[in-house]
């Protein structure tokens, strides 16, 4: 008879607690729904024992398990066994939960898996904090996006269902058709599918890699930004800077700060503080200290200028370069400035225009434009248009050998001047030299000035001297002994020479 008596108490309080659920409709009271087999409350523990095929709703959550403890007056939930929770869209499955009322928090032990209409969840543990609807994991979590082969692991990880933003700590791994990034620190924004990384971060994409120290990444339009210590690097080339911006779609790379491109396919190596590449366009534009170092079978050329633009010839694989203002060329056969350039590694070529000059040894020449032939990677020809000359300077400035008219055709013979024609108004001037020989040493004299005037002349040279003339019609020549030399005699008209502007080594040239 007691225990009947025990029966109707308990069937009396469950109709009570019900009764007192529906008329407060408080969300902080646990409302029973359809389901338990077995409940007893513990008046004395103000507790309330739920047993077999449990199901509750309890401060907008719905929750199923295999028993629950419920402690009304301090709103704590202990869940044990398969347990459920419902939360709107959002559901969440562990073997046991515990959940606090009064701070709206609760904690999910073993096999603990968060599932919405998008996204899910695994992990061995996670806090979950109803009012903010966020869940954390600290030992290692799982992330996959249904329906796609997006995936994100950490060590740690915040996760805010509502809107679908992640944070990630701690050996955060992402992953997703073809894309992998690896760094210390990654959020994820799901509104523009965004992932944004702080630390050392590797992103690969087929054949591509790209590091940096933080930045982010469309994962959606496959662009991203990234900084410190940021390089690029796919099959045919490497790049780093301070910052690079990338855009796959339209096949656009931008970066600045300590820009250095290496581009081992067509051996040349970029150097800026500003870069814009566009595959597309088939196009590289770089300024701000701007140095090309075009790598070739014998020597390295070194170009500088505000601005080169690099042009590539995709079928040849070479590259043709444009460069702009306080153009400087440096290679151990020739020396070079001028004003604007062209250079096309497709037609062995370099064309300078206004002002250019150019030194090979103690060799200067000037005119209106010129044009550097190279044959297998050497410089061959020189070609000087309209007013020009080429000086040589002789015992250490103290004399000059010039030849000047309205073109001329210089050629190199291992990298020194051979020979130079001269077409239209031809003038030489030159300092004959003899030997005075004693019993113990040989003495170089100058002997005076000769000068020729022609239409035209083939003047040939060793180290700057001239060993020997030619010429097709009978010049007008005349000579002058070293003491009766005119001022007026000793130059070519115009002459100047200019070994300042000279430039001294590839390290200097981007100096102002």
């Amino acid at each position: 008879m007691k225990k009947g008596r025990n029966y109707i108490k308990t069937a009396l309080f469950m109709s009570a607690f019900f009764l007192m659920s529906n008329v407060l409709s408080q969300n902080d009271v646990l409302k029973l729904l359809p389901g338990s087999k077995k409940a007893n409350y513990y008046e004395s523990n103000d507790l309330l024992k739920l047993e077999g095929n449990v199901h509750f709703e309890y401060q907008g959550n719905t929750m199923y398990c295999d028993s629950a403890y419920y402690f009304e007056k301090r709103k704590i939930v202990h869940a044990y066994g398969k347990v459920h929770i419902i939360k709107e869209r959002i559901n969440m499955f562990c073997d046991s939960a515990f959940f606090n009322g009064e701070s709206e928090r609760a904690k999910l032990w073993g096999n603990v898996r968060v599932r919405d209409l998008d996204y899910r969840l695994t992990t061995d543990s996670l806090e979950y904090i109803s009012a903010s609807g966020r869940a954390i994991y600290r030992n290692y979590g799982t992330i996959r996006k249904n329906g796609s082969n997006e995936k994100i692991v950490s060590k740690i990880g915040y996760f805010y269902p509502e809107s679908k933003n992640y944070f990630f700590s701690d050996s955060v791994v992402y992953t997703n058709d073809g894309i992998r990034i690896t760094t210390d620190t990654l959020s994820y924004e799901y509104s523009n599918q965004k992932t944004i990384f702080n630390g050392k971060t590797h992103i690969r994409k087929d054949s591509m890699t790209m590091i940096c120290n933080y930045g982010w990444y469309d994962t959606k339009l496959n662009k991203g930004y990234l900084h410190g210590d940021a390089s690029y690097e796919d099959s045919s080339q490497i790049l780093y800077a301070d910052t690079i911006r990338y855009d796959e779609k339209i096949q656009e790379i931008i970066a600045k700060k300590d820009v250095h491109l290496i581009n081992e396919e067509n051996n040349f190596v970029l150097h800026s503080n500003f870069l814009y590449s566009s595959d597309s366009l088939n196009l590289t534009y770089i300024t701000d200290c701007a140095l090309a170092k075009l790598v070739q079978n014998k020597d390295t050329i070194f170009l500088h200028g505000d601005s080169l633009f690099i042009r590539n010839d995709s079928i040849e694989k070479k590259k043709n370069i444009q460069a702009y203002y306080g153009v400087k060329i440096y290679n151990k056969e020739i020396q070079s400035v001028c004003d604007s350039l062209w250079l096309s590694q497709t037609e062995n070529q370099i064309k300078l225009y206004h002002d250019p000059i150019v030194w090979s040894e103690n060799s200067e020449l000037k005119g209106d434009s010129i044009v550097i032939l190279t044959r297998d990677s050497i410089i061959d020809k020189i070609y000087v248009y309209q007013n020009s000359s080429a000086i040589m300077e002789l015992d250490s400035g103290l004399l000059y050998n010039q030849i000047s008219g309205k073109n001329i055709i210089a050629y190199m013979k291992e990298g020194k001047l051979n020979k130079t024609d001269v077409n239209g108004s031809a003038v030489s001037i030159y300092f004959p030299e003899d030997e005075e020989k004693t019993d113990s040493t040989t003495t170089i004299k100058r002997m005076g000035l000769n000068k020729l005037i022609s239409s035209t002349l083939s003047v040939y040279l060793d180290s700057g001297e001239v060993v020997g003339i030619n010429y097709v019609n009978e010049p007008v020549g005349i000579f002058y002994p070293m003491d009766q030399i005119k001022e007026k005699d000793r130059w070519i008209n115009n002459f100047k020479w200019n070994p300042a502007l000279r430039p001294k080594d590839e390290f200097t040239l981007t100096d102002r």
